[in-house]
């Protein structure tokens, strides 16, 4: 049955068991779906204008392309994306109207029924560097993988997959008789170390473990009580991390990575720092500040956040500056600032707005809005300004970092801004400075799938 006759069916059987008042029950659905449709597709026009206006339109990481003339306009990808209406239906085509926010979790891609989505990085116009690596994580350099956020992309569970693809493959390629300390040298405690480390042990195949700071790497500095995982991830034949909601606490993660690192009986070395790495033909002769280690096989697994964007101004070495909030209940009845219009700063506001700290929140944004942060935290953020939880500065820089105010920028002139503690969520700097010192080469992508 088509669904113009499934449509005359359903006519016929209205007008025959509840007559006219049937019909007129069934005209008002109808005349309800088109009136919705079309206010959909309004405010859908609006978000895409809104972002080309801003000049945010084109995507800063990884993110999906639709492809016109597969896309069916059934809106399945916009259903499931986790970070609100990033894709929305105009003229009956997905379009990516809020790229800046795009996080990659890549559920359009899966839940799309004719393959028209795919994961890209950069744009035709707007390119993105990124490590070169294989299908593998292998990068040019034979026997160094990347895997995880340093090798542009984000998410928990994407880099639990590449630790564990990149540590099979590198097993799978180790020479026999060469004289090292390890087969496998493992470096950052995050997600994929977790999930490299994991695979080495279930493999029976000896690997080094370091890690600058300590165990769950840059998850450690994330606020108390965070949200930082909506989907599980999980090491395939190893382990699956199973939570009761897609609600994941920072608290929640770390008891898990705990306890399945005392159950499998994981070694790490903490707070030691890699410096440098010497391509030794058979081997690698990696330098930490503990000692010089002997590998055959490099997984880096360390994050992009290790070094925080700056604002490069002066006193920004003042002790009063800080680029995360670890707990927010050490500052109460202060003057605080915090920099930035992203989820992390928005987050760090909310924290430190927290109506029991007696703090004053000033949070200084450089443009106009959050088109950054997801749905949820724009709204928490402007329920708190209206309640005068926290003071919204917008079109605002910092000039200058005095021991108690900050000079700040604002409505074409300087301001004088009491601060006790100045808090900046910039983003961070890329470290391809680091990656070509090893010899790894770093490709500019424009449109170019995900391995």
């Amino acid at each position: 049955m088509t669904a113009n006759q499934f449509l005359n069916y359903l006519q016929d059987f209205v007008v025959e068991h509840f007559g006219l008042l049937g019909i007129l029950a069934c005209g008002s659905l109808a005349a309800w779906q088109v009136w919705s449709r079309n206010k959909k597709h309004e405010l859908a026009k609006k978000a895409l204008d809104h972002s080309i206006r801003m000049q945010i339109h084109e995507p800063l990481t990884l993110h999906p392309e639709i492809n016109p003339t597969v896309c069916s306009g059934c809106a399945a990808c916009t259903a499931v994306c986790p970070e609100g209406d990033i894709l929305r239906i105009i003229d009956h085509k997905a379009v990516l109207v809020s790229p800046i926010r795009c996080l990659g979790h890549g559920e359009c891609e899966r839940s799309c029924p004719t393959g028209a989505i795919t994961l890209v990085f950069g744009t035709k116009t707007r390119g993105m560097e990124i490590p070169r690596i294989s299908t593998h994580y292998e990068t040019n350099v034979p026997g160094i993988y990347i895997s995880g956020e340093l090798g542009g992309m984000g998410l928990i569970r994407n880099a639990f997959k590449q630790g564990h693809l990149a540590t099979t493959h590198a097993i799978s390629n180790l020479k026999k008789n060469v004289k090292t300390d390890t087969s496998v040298l493992v470096i950052g405690a995050g997600p994929a170390g977790l999930a490299s480390s994991l695979t080495a042990a279930a493999r029976n195949e000896k690997y080094i473990w370091i890690e600058q700071n300590s165990f769950g790497g840059t998850i450690t500095n994330f606020p108390r009580q965070k949200i930082i995982m909506s989907h599980p991830a999980e090491v395939p034949g190893v382990w699956s991390m199973k939570f009761p909601s897609n609600r994941v606490s920072k608290e929640q993660l770390m008891e898990q990575w705990l306890s399945v690192k005392d159950k499998h009986k994981l070694e790490i070395r903490e707070h030691t720092k890699f410096e440098s790495l010497e391509n030794m033909g058979s081997h690698f002769s990696v330098k930490t500040d503990q000692g010089v280690i002997t590998t055959q096989k490099v997984i880096l697994c360390t994050n992009v956040r290790g070094t925080p964007r700056k604002l490069g101004i002066k006193n920004e070495d003042m002790m009063k500056v800080t680029y995360n909030l670890l707990e927010p209940d050490q500052y109460q009845g202060m003057d605080v600032a915090v920099v930035g219009a992203g989820n992390s700063a928005v987050e760090a506001a909310k924290h430190l707005a927290n109506p029991e700290y007696k703090n004053r929140v000033t949070l200084l944004v450089r443009g106009k809005g959050f088109e950054r942060c997801n749905a949820t935290n724009q709204k928490i953020i402007q329920e708190m300004a209206e309640e005068k939880l926290v003071d919204i500065w917008y079109e605002s820089n910092v000039l200058e970092i005095e021991k108690d105010y900050l000079t700040v920028w604002k409505d074409n002139e300087p301001v004088s801004l009491a601060n006790d503690f100045l808090f900046i969520f910039a983003g961070a700097e890329l470290p391809q400075k680091f990656l070509m010192s090893l010899g790894v080469k770093i490709d500019k992508r424009f449109g170019t799938p995900r391995v």
